[in-house]
């Protein structure tokens, strides 16, 4: 009978990101799918609804990652201040 040990590694969230990173945009990753659906079906239409009643196209993206969805504010026009913990996914 073979056994097989299961070792936890904990690491910081900027240490996690930091492996993650090279790759985060790029590997078929589920969780970029429903950001996707999430982003069309709630942020969208809630910039949309902001947009009727402000004539200041300005947002501030908390948690903003590699800027995937600061992308889709540029293009619709708002100006995006960015916050996120770690910059290295910037790159």
């Amino acid at each position: 009978m073979t056994s097989t040990q299961n070792t936890k590694t904990i690491i910081s969230t900027v240490e996690c990101y930091d492996a993650w990173s090279n790759t985060y945009d790029s590997d078929g990753n589920i969780l970029q799918l429903l950001d996707d659906a999430a982003f069309d079906e709630i942020a969208r239409p809630l910039l949309n609804s902001v947009n009727q009643h402000s004539t200041t196209q300005i947002c501030c993206e908390l948690g903003c990652g590699t800027g995937r969805n600061t992308t889709k504010m540029l293009n619709a026009g708002w100006s995006v201040f960015l916050l996120f913990i770690y910059s290295g996914v910037q790159k």
